[in-house]
């Protein structure tokens, strides 16, 4: 069985630390809700995002001009940033989720 022990970005692996930008997006809204027009829109909103991991554990979310920083830790895939769920870091990526009231969009980010 693994275990999962909390582990700060630094020590647990270094391919995290970097610049990641955004590979795939995929918007799933409710159709009788979201035009295709909204669905185009929020993904060409999140293809600008970018996160930056520093060596000291810091993870930075840039997207449409706002700035979020916080301490990062992996465990098991879980990224998370100051304790809250951020995405999931797998076969060298990471993948985001965020869930709206019209529906969810995902994105996946590479190096």
């Amino acid at each position: 069985m693994l275990s999962f022990a909390v582990t700060s970005c630094r020590r647990t692996n270094d391919s995290l630390i970097g610049r990641w930008t955004v590979e795939k997006v995929n918007v799933e809204f409710n159709e009788q809700i979201a035009t295709p027009e909204m669905v185009r829109q929020y993904g060409e909103m999140e293809k600008g995002n970018v996160i930056e991991i520093s060596k000291d554990s810091v993870l930075t979310f840039i997207s449409e001009g706002d700035t979020l920083k916080g301490r990062c830790s992996l465990r098991g895939f879980q990224l998370s940033c100051d304790g809250n769920p951020f995405g999931r870091y797998e076969n060298g990526h990471i993948e985001t989720e965020a869930v709206t009231p019209i529906g969810v969009i995902k994105v996946l980010y590479k190096k």
